[in-house]
């Protein structure tokens, strides 16, 4: 008797946690709803305040990596951290799937300088892909805040492509990452 009820515990547990298991090929969602807002938004400086409890809408990972965490921040105030600038990117290009919110409803970007750590404005600043700077999902995306420093940056650390914000497309982020935007849907 003993037997069969440690059988069937463990036979309970093994279906929770392939319920639980993680769908990578889909956006990050809390149960039953969207993406989860963070507890505290950008000041009016554009400086971040992500906290231990936030998880980037993207991947699901934390956002406690100060120096690559990026926002967005929509017209009804509420705010997203991600864990790094390119789920920052692909939530700007498609934040009717990140988000659940329509491009007219984001508000501001805010992602963190390389060389100064200070938060920069995502649409000013200029973008170098192709280096080899590392970030928490692999090879990052570099943003800097003066164009007068690309040069400096990609005589140190290499770098292929040089863009701003509002450029970037489907087709260019496939171009720098080999990665589509989009999740391919599951049949």
């Amino acid at each position: 008797m003993i037997r069969l009820m440690t059988v069937l515990a463990a036979v309970v547990v093994l279906a929770l946690a392939a319920s639980c298991a993680k769908d990578d090929s889909a956006p990050a969602r809390a149960i039953g709803q969207g993406p989860v807002p963070a507890a505290l938004g950008l000041d009016d400086d554009n400086r971040m305040h992500p906290g231990d409890a936030d998880r980037c809408p993207v991947c699901a990972m934390t956002t406690v990596d100060k120096k690559m965490v990026s926002a967005i921040e929509l017209d009804d105030g509420r705010t997203y951290y991600f864990c790094g600038t390119g789920c920052m990117m692909k939530s700007s290009l498609h934040p009717e799937i990140y988000l659940g919110a329509g491009d007219a409803q984001v508000k501001r970007a805010v992602t963190t300088g390389y060389f100064t750590g200070a938060p920069l404005d995502a649409y000013t600043a200029t973008w170098v892909a192709g280096s080899d700077v590392a970030g928490p999902m692999g090879p990052m995306i570099v943003p800097l805040s003066n164009p007068n420093s690309v040069t400096d940056f990609i005589t140190r650390h290499g770098g292929k492509t040089t863009f701003v914000l509002k450029d970037l497309n489907d087709a260019l982020w496939e171009e720098i990452t080999g990665k589509k935007a989009i999740p391919d849907a599951k049949p």
